[in-house]
């Protein structure tokens, strides 16, 4: 996996722009290949400084990623402010390329970071799982920026055990580097906190979809979306019986 590798055939190539490149110093690339020679191809952009996906689209875009579309009921956004639903401007243009392909088909996908690539015979829901969530974490939405973090140190296909340590990790790190002392029980109310209002996101965010696709035009979006309420379910298991097993009983105390 290291060292060049040969390019794949790119039916569909779209790439994040903005109006200053000199911000955009990190790259990231999903490519998802199929039998038959179909393929998709998403470079993704970031602002280095805030680790964000500058806007995807010029213009007004499509009707379901107006803000006041299915706004979500807790949203704190303006429209003045933010025309545009910053999470659906930048899933738009995926969630019209994949709406006709069946969850379960089988691809390729290769994700190319500026560290290493990965690569990963899986569903195309999986792989949209971790391309959504990459996107939805740097799009700007006031209440997943908290995840940005992950998105930095991005992990592709992450489990369920990978994604509640690195979120545990990044409560740690959080208190650590903002100087609080916060208890185990404290750091899980916080992150319950965030994470209902990300399940609050999530559910209303698919009714932003099915009420511009309407019926079942996009299962492979609603699939990837559903990974928020699934890391929400992990994070209120305050036992943490599965990564109480991979921490030495022999490891130092405080």
């Amino acid at each position: 996996m290291n060292g060049p590798t040969p390019s794949l055939p790119v039916s569909n190539v779209r790439t994040v722009v903005a109006s200053d490149l000199s911000l955009l110093s990190r790259t990231i690339v999903y490519e998802f290949s199929y039998a038959g020679g179909k393929s998709w191809r998403y470079p993704l952009q970031f602002d280095e400084q805030n680790h964000l996906i500058p806007a995807s689209v010029d213009g007004p875009g499509r009707a379901w990623t107006q803000l006041g579309f299915q706004q979500c009921s807790h949203c704190p956004l303006r429209e003045m402010d933010s025309p545009q639903c910053p999470v659906a401007r930048n899933l738009d243009h995926i969630v019209e390329d994949t709406k006709e392909t069946v969850s379960h088909t089988k691809a390729s996908v290769r994700v190319v970071t500026p560290e290493r690539t990965y690569t990963k015979e899986c569903s195309t829901q999986d792989g949209l799982r971790s391309l959504f969530g990459l996107i939805m974490a740097t799009s700007g939405c006031p209440h997943l920026d908290w995840l940005r973090p992950l998105a930095r140190f991005h992990l592709p296909f992450s489990d369920h055990e990978e994604t509640l340590f690195r979120v545990l990790a990044l409560q740690l790190v959080e208190s650590f580097l903002l100087n609080r002392d916060t208890s185990l029980a404290q750091g899980i109310a916080i992150l319950n906190e965030r994470y209902a209002d990300v399940e609050k996101l999530n559910q209303e965010f698919i009714r932003r979809i099915r009420n511009y696709c309407h019926a079942d035009a996009d299962k492979n979006a609603l699939a990837a979306l559903d990974m928020f309420a699934q890391f929400f379910a992990i994070v209120r298991d305050d036992n943490f019986e599965d990564l109480r097993r991979v921490i030495p009983a022999t490891a130092p105390a405080g």
